[in-house]
């Protein structure tokens, strides 16, 4: 299967039920906080995964809590998004995405440019 990758600069989707809507949509259950750029500017990521698909995101839509710990909380708030996997549903999820977000400043089809 040919993999792909997509990315998104700032995105919001208004609140935490849409996020978690589109979650389910595709079946991204497996989440993982990841520790990135360990030393002096390191911050988290955020990833939700299912087989063949991955969502990353820098701030965490449930919780509000962003990649570094200079903002406060914003639930339902992405941040900069990438997402990797199989051809197929990372169409299917950035078309999704399109649709869900109240706000998108930017999108690469071809790469995780912003994260």
């Amino acid at each position: 299967m040919a993999k792909r990758e997509y990315g998104f600069d700032l995105t919001d989707f208004g609140s935490v039920e849409n996020f978690k809507s589109l979650l389910k949509r595709h079946n991204l259950k497996r989440y993982k906080k990841v520790k990135a750029n360990p030393g002096e500017y390191s911050y988290n990521t955020f990833t939700w995964s299912a087989p063949g698909l991955k969502l990353i995101t820098g701030n965490n839509p449930i919780t509000g809590e962003y990649s570094s710990k200079n903002r406060g909380n914003e639930k339902g708030y992405a941040s900069y998004m990438g997402i990797i996997g199989e051809e197929e549903k990372v169409r299917a999820l950035a078309e999704d995405i399109k649709k869900t977000a109240t706000y998108i400043k930017g999108e690469n089809s071809s790469e995780r440019e912003f994260i």
